[in-house]
C-alpha cells in the first residue's frame, strides 16, 4: 500500500482516537500529524493489516498521552454518542463521564478502547501489550468500579 492509501484508510480512526483523548480539534490534528509522521519516518514491515491497525492505534494513544502529559481528558462527550443514547438523560451521561474520570488510567484506557473504539479484546491486548485475560480483568474491574461510582 502506498502512503496515500494508508492515510486514506486509517485517517478517520486515528483522528477519532486522538479527539476522544483530547476533546480538542487542534490537539487531535497535532496527534494525527505526529502519528503518521512516525509511521512514514521509518520503513515499517507489518505482518497483516490488523497488525498495522494495532500499531497505528497504539502510536496514536501514545502521542495523545505525550501531548497531554499522561492526563486523559474526557470533558466533552461526542455529540453522536449522546444522540445514540437519546434515551439516556444528559445528567446520566455526565455522571458516567465523571465516573470514567475517576477510574485508574489503565482501566480508562481499556474502557475507551472497548466501548468507544469498539475494539475486540484480542486487539486491545495486542495494542496494550497485555494478555487477553489481563484485558478482561481490567474490563471487569472497571465495570464494577463504574457500578460503584454510579450507585447501581
Amino acid at each position: 500500500m502506498d502512503a496515500e492509501e494508508i492515510v486514506y484508510q486509517y485517517a478517520d480512526m486515528v483522528y477519532k482516537i486522538a479527539y476522544r483523548y483530547t476533546a480538542n480539534f487542534a490537539d487531535a490534528e497535532d496527534i494525527f500529524s505526529a502519528t503518521f509522521l512516525r509511521y512514514f519516518k521509518k520503513d515499517r514491515c507489518f505482518e497483516s493489516e490488523e497488525h498495522r491497525k494495532a500499531w497505528l492505534i497504539r502510536v496514536t494513544i501514545n502521542c495523545a498521552k505525550q501531548l497531554l502529559g499522561e492526563r486523559m481528558n474526557y470533558q466533552e462527550l461526542d455529540e453522536r454518542v449522546a444522540a445514540e443514547e437519546s434515551e439516556t438523560s444528559q445528567d446520566e451521561i455526565l455522571a458516567l463521564r465523571d465516573a470514567i474520570e475517576k477510574l485508574p488510567a489503565n482501566q480508562k484506557e481499556v474502557i475507551t478502547l472497548f466501548y468507544l473504539q469498539e475494539l475486540p479484546v484480542k486487539m486491545i491486548a495486542e495494542i496494550l501489550g497485555k494478555s487477553e485475560s489481563a484485558v478482561k480483568i481490567l474490563l471487569f474491574r472497571a465495570r464494577n468500579q463504574l457500578r460503584v461510582y454510579l450507585g447501581d
